[in-house]
């Protein structure tokens, strides 16, 4: 198994498929009889990820027919998630009007109804409905920023080939009642709820796995609480149906006993009760990649007692993992589903080690959750950079009760639907003091702890330090497996050398974003974008960076104007980090506590120069005249930062004599004509020069003639919108540039 999953995992990694053949060089060591199993395992498993990738790329929308119009019908198969700014929804085609082969292969698209928010009235689109509509198609290209989440690989586990914008409704009908039962089940409970109580959440996303509307508030509390686990559905929940379903199906059969019927098949029925009660709850939870994950475990348990299978618990585990990967292969880069298997077999070691002990049931809670919090540590370590003390005290309480609760569900949600008053308030009551008690533990001083993204090698190292806790070994030697997870818990960060710094320019669509870093400063250059509908790039884009860097401050704060492009995030940047000095351009944002750029400051932090380089605008300058521009210049290399700067701010410059030679140049406006004019360039004579620009935007940026200029002096040219997130590192052995896209470079990766 471990082999096989290896070649799954080696798959993942490869910059691209056909790199895959030249695992075949492997292929001669299964001469060898000792090496001959491992070999085949391996390469099986290799092929198995080669044609899940081929099969699921051979679908996707191509770069080349990106921003096409096409008419086409299908269904609606997923539970619309409605904000204030849109609708979105996954629709399963069914036909296209084109010839295009690339358009008839289309099986499901993710798309964005933006018609609300416009104010063009329109009927709402329901799971279930059948559509005929016109769209602009989208390929699956996304945002590439160290840590965040990877939109690309998400898409193609998820079997969607591209999104899209709806630009017009054809034909609207009411389609397959299975999906719209979803829809309107949903809309009954809401109904059953005021928006204000909890219930009206939380109990969407416990049935039908609806989460549009948890909010930030609501996940914070989660994650430091360590029970997401249990208000997301999960192997949880279905397991602890599938319990229900063998519990009432044994009560049915001890009834027949009383009644004198007796028969061997009466064995079957409290599983098959319990399938189908776990088949009914992943369907109603949307039956997504989790929720499949869950249910192919528990079907794998149910089958070995249906069949009489005398299969121990870590065979069936291991029968399920493989299951899961090969039907789900990028299943094992998702920490979800390791973190699922990772939990069971934890409880499984436990029911090993400590076969035999007699001990109380709460007793048995309590080793349970202490085995998982340790096994789980190095896990939620790398993956959520986070130690959550309060976690196994809170999920002692919190697993027995929820799931109790879970249990009673499908008694308790019919008694809703039908409107019962009393068991409305029940339920009501129930939901909002198990959320209250969330509320108090997730505001327990002590109980979490936010870490940074440790080496996965560091993490390797631990693994086999969990056992030390987990086994009942001597004190001695579980005191050195604590002391051994220190690295984990506190590991060591970078410093850089005096005079050298480091820059990360965001990938942020149509939008700036870029942190610089000496020896002991940090410094941000402007937030991203904002969207007019509320929300910025910020969230998704840059803080994913700073939480698995654990950086909760910055020294200096520049937004260079106030455009929703450059200063969209700044509210969210707020909530995240603490900010020593603020520095803008903008009138308004003077007026609100940012001091002046355009007063030729400048600073030196660990032999690293910082520099304003403007003078004060006229007073009829436009905002963007009066961005802020950066020089930063260490031992070896230096960064220009111009913000929106167009030519009349560039031609000063030049006159003024302030301008010296760089070696990257972030483009003026995003590469627009209005700056980076020939004379401005040619003062500068950059090594490289990087685009800020959104992938497909409607601007065209970079202008033709822009880029032209810089090709005439053989200035090498990135653009985030094809690379992603750019590095640029001053050592004191040169100038290093990297992109993201190259850094990590997948088969699944658009460009």
């Amino acid at each position: 198994m471990i082999t096989y999953i290896a070649g799954l995992l080696t798959v993942a990694f490869l910059p691209g498929l056909g790199y895959a053949l030249g695992l075949v060089l492997l292929l001669p060591l299964a001469y060898d009889a000792r090496l001959r199993f491992w070999t085949l395992t391996y390469l099986l498993g290799v092929l198995v990820a080669v044609v899940y990738g081929s099969w699921q790329l051979q679908h996707r929308l191509p770069l080349s027919l990106d921003r096409t119009d096409v008419v086409l019908s299908g269904v609606v198969v997923s539970l619309p998630e409605v904000t204030e700014r849109r609708t979105r929804f996954i629709l399963q085609v069914d036909s296209v009007q084109s010839d295009q082969p690339a358009l008839q292969r289309l099986r499901r698209i993710r798309v964005s109804d933006y018609r609300s928010f416009t104010g063009v009235a329109a009927a709402p689109v329901q799971a279930g409905d059948y559509v005929q509509v016109t769209v602009r198609l989208r390929s699956p290209h996304f945002l590439q920023n160290p840590y965040a989440f990877d939109l690309e690989r998400h898409f193609l586990s998820s079997g969607w080939d591209a999104s899209a914008t709806l630009r017009a409704v054809h034909q609207h009908t009411e389609g397959v009642w299975i999906y719209r039962l979803r829809d309107d089940l949903r809309s009954h409970i809401q109904a059953r709820f005021h928006e204000q109580q909890v219930a009206s959440w939380l109990l969407p996303a416990v049935t039908l796995g609806d989460r549009t509307s948890m909010t930030d508030a609501h996940w914070r509390v989660l994650q430091r609480t360590g029970t997401a686990h249990l208000l997301v559905v999960s192997g949880l929940h279905i397991a602890v149906i599938s319990g229900a379903g063998i519990l009432l199906g044994r009560l049915f059969n001890a009834a027949l006993l009383c009644l004198r019927i007796e028969t061997t098949r009466l064995r079957f029925f409290p599983l098959l009760l319990a399938f189908l009660l776990a088949t009914a709850y992943a369907w109603l939870a949307g039956f997504n990649l989790p929720v499949q994950r869950a249910w192919i475990m528990v079907s794998i348990f149910l089958l070995g007692e249906w069949q009489l299978l005398r299969w121990s618990g870590w065979t069936r585990w291991r029968f399920a993992l493989c299951l899961v990967v090969t039907l789900q292969p990028l299943a094992v880069l998702q920490p979800g589903a390791w973190m699922s298997f990772a939990a069971v077999a934890t409880l499984l070691l436990m029911t090993d080690v400590y076969r035999g002990v007699r001990h109380t049931a709460w007793l048995g809670l309590v080793r349970a959750q202490w085995m998982i919090f340790v096994g789980l540590l190095p896990v939620m370590a790398w993956v959520f950079q986070q130690l959550s003390l309060s976690a196994p005290f809170i999920n002692l309480l919190a697993i027995p009760v929820f799931s109790v609760f879970v249990m009673a569900l499908p008694i308790l949600l019919p008694l809703v639907l039908l409107d019962l008053f009393w068991m409305t308030q029940l339920v009501e009551k129930f939901l909002e003091f198990f959320w209250l008690g969330l509320v108090y533990g997730a505001e327990w001083q002590w109980g979490y702890r936010p870490l940074a993204k440790p080496n996965i090698w560091i993490v390797l190292f631990t693994l086999p330090l969990v056992l030390a806790l987990l086994l009942p070994l001597p004190l001695r030697w579980k005191l050195l497996g604590i002391l051994c997870f220190l690295p984990l818990l506190s590991p060591r960060q970078q410093t850089l050398p005096e005079g050298d710094f480091r820059a990360l320019i965001f990938d942020a669509g149509q939008g700036l974003a870029v942190w610089v870093e000496t020896r002991d400063v940090s410094l941000m250059y402007d937030t991203g974008p904002g969207y007019p509908g509320g929300g910025s790039a910020w969230k998704y884009a840059m803080a994913p960076w700073f939480t698995a860097q654990n950086r909760r401050s910055l020294t200096h704060l520049v937004v260079s104007h106030r455009d929703l492009d450059h200063a969209g995030g700044m509210d969210d940047l707020f909530d995240q980090l603490r900010v020593s000095q603020l520095f803008s351009g903008s009138e308004d944002l003077q007026q609100q506590g940012f001091d002046s750029c355009h007063e030729s400051q400048s600073w030196v932090y660990n032999q690293v120069s910082f520099r304003f380089l403007t003078q004060p605008p006229a007073a009829d300058a436009s905002e963007n005249e009066r961005s802020c521009v950066l020089e930063v210049r260490g031992s070896q290399c230096s960064l220009l930062l111009p913000g929106d700067a167009g030519h009349p701010t560039e031609y000063d410059l030049v006159r003024s004599g302030r301008l010296q030679p760089i070696t990257w140049l972030v483009a003026g406006h995003h590469g627009s004509a209005s700056s980076s004019s020939d004379v401005f360039v040619e003062q500068l004579q950059p090594q490289a020069v990087i685009y800020t620009a959104g992938f497909g935007n409607r601007y065209g940026h970079p202008a033709d003639v822009v880029s032209e200029r810089f090709r005439q002096r053989q200035i090498d040219e990135y653009n985030t919108a094809t690379s992603g997130a750019v590095w640029l590192e001053s050592t004191g052995k040169g100038c290093h540039l990297s992109t993201q896209r190259q850094r990590k470079r997948r088969y699944w990766t658009s460009g």
